[in-house]
């Protein structure tokens, strides 16, 4: 085994929050140490150390304090695609594909428009070009929907952005020159909308690019945005946020908030004395160890935010684009396990669409043993969901859903993408019964279950996170 499967986290375990144009490094402290903390994000290598994290600052170490674990950043790894594809045109556009499920958006456009070179008749990528001209018009104003959306919480304010109309009562100023909540929020929603639709461009589906702004609320507390869910229904006590499609609102709240980050914000002041008794002792490693600890409250915060508004603008960007109509009744396990696929896993927060989410995959791997709670059937059915709403087992059904999903989009899109055009199509008041939902999976995949779950099996071993990948594990 890799020595470096030895890196684990002794506090605070956060993958750090990674730009998908920044190189997915790893630095592990301390340096050959049985119980390490694990950093991800762009290093530059020297005598010094730099680890950079795309917002929140920098850290330095000397080189004998950690170990270093380099990875190949996706974009060389797309060069490489890229580079076999040679002049199929069919290949350059799924390593354009490719990229964009990594975050390489500029990549992604110049891999479709070599595409369109290669091939000047490529419909798809003239489609995906042509809505490239307009994706980053701003959506006019439309008085009457913020009307809507301000009687929601009449005391916040309105923050305009590209494509979603943001109530918020966060503070208009940012910490130390930083970007205030709401724009950091709405740079967080284009970049769900953008990677939304362009996926589903390019898997040539025929989407109702909005007209108007979504809507949005972000709460500023936890305490207020859980007073006002639980009172819209009880079932959203224990909510992160969620989007409710009758009003067509998403709500959120700041999860630097929550009762934990509170007490971990607590820690930091402690924290930074500490640093400073440290320094005057000139004790660098413990300098170094209380800087990480500090940076990974931080960022525990930033990346619950991440994982939680990926997954609900995903319910809400489905709704709004005709994938799955807002008045069409559509399977739990079918949304939700679109929503965990464009999920951002909180210990790899941006790592692209369709990243591997450790989470997801430790409550499938559980469960998949037991073959009458993980098998095809019962997860098409929507009995999943149903059996977990009954016996409180509900991440398992999530994870579920999410492995199937991930799944059919990596091994059999064109395939899965025809039954999501047949379930957007089913009539507003039809009966969900496991036979019917059946019956529609079976028309695009066939009734014979036996390879196909086979086929799943073999894929969901293999799966692994980037982390499980790099550290040998």
């Amino acid at each position: 085994m890799n020595r470096f499967s030895s890196c684990r986290v002794w506090a605070f375990m956060v993958c750090l929050l990674c730009s998908a144009q920044v190189q997915a490094d790893f630095i592990c402290f301390p340096k050959g140490g049985s119980r390490q903390i694990v950093l991800e994000g762009r290093v530059i290598p020297g005598r010094t150390m730099t680890y950079i994290h795309p917002s929140l600052g920098k850290l330095y170490f000397k080189i004998e304090m950690v170990d270093h674990i380099k990875a190949i950043p996706p974009s060389t790894l797309y060069g490489r695609m890229n580079a076999k594809a040679g002049e199929d045109p069919e290949e350059v556009f799924k390593s354009a594909i490719w990229a964009l499920k990594k975050g390489l958006v500029r990549e992604y456009f110049a891999g479709v428009e070599k595409t369109l070179k290669l091939n000047p008749k490529h419909a798809i990528a003239r489609k995906v070009l042509d809505y490239k001209k307009t994706m980053d018009q701003v959506l006019p104003d439309n008085p009457a929907v913020e009307k809507e959306l301000q009687a929601v919480r009449p005391n916040f304010r309105i923050v305009k952005g590209k494509h979603f109309l943001l109530l918020t009562d966060t503070p208009e100023k940012g910490e130390k020159g930083e970007k205030n909540r709401a724009t950091k929020r709405l740079e967080l929603l284009e970049e769900v909308y953008t990677r939304f639709i362009l996926l589903f461009l390019s898997h040539d589906v025929e989407l109702t690019i909005p007209t108007e702004r979504m809507k949005v609320v972000l709460f500023n507390n936890y305490a207020d945005f859980k007073e006002y869910s639980v009172s819209l229904s009880p079932s959203l006590a224990s909510a992160s946020g969620f989007w409710e499609h009758e009003r067509n609102v998403s709500f959120f709240f700041d999860h630097s908030t929550t009762p934990l980050n509170k007490l971990l914000a607590g820690f930091s002041k402690d924290i930074d004395k500490a640093i400073t008794d440290a320094q005057r002792a000139r004790a660098g490693e413990t300098v170094q160890f209380l800087q990480m600890i500090k940076l990974l409250i931080k960022i525990d915060s930033e990346n619950g935010d991440i994982t939680v508004v990926s997954h609900e603008a995903t319910h809400q960007l489905a709704g709004n684009t005709g994938l799955f109509p807002r008045h069409v009744r559509v399977p739990k396990w079918v949304h939700e396990g679109l929503a965990t696929y464009f999920e951002a896993p909180a210990d790899a927060a941006w790592a692209g669409i369709g990243a591997v989410n450790e989470e997801r995959l430790e409550w499938y791997r559980e469960v998949e043993p037991i073959r009458e709670l993980s098998n095809i059937d019962f997860i098409i059915g929507d009995e999943v969901f149903d059996y977990a709403r009954s016996l409180g087992l509900i991440l398992n059904a999530y994870a579920q859903a999410w492995a199937l999903t991930h799944f059919m989009m990596e091994n059999h899109p064109k395939e899965f993408i025809e039954y999501y055009r047949m379930v957007g199509e089913l009539p507003p008041d039809v009966i969900l019964s496991p036979e019917l939902l059946t019956s529609l999976f079976n028309k695009v995949f066939g009734k014979d279950r036996k390879e196909m779950e086979l086929e799943w099996r073999s894929y969901m071993r293999t799966l692994k996170t980037d982390k499980e990948k790099l550290l040998g594990e």
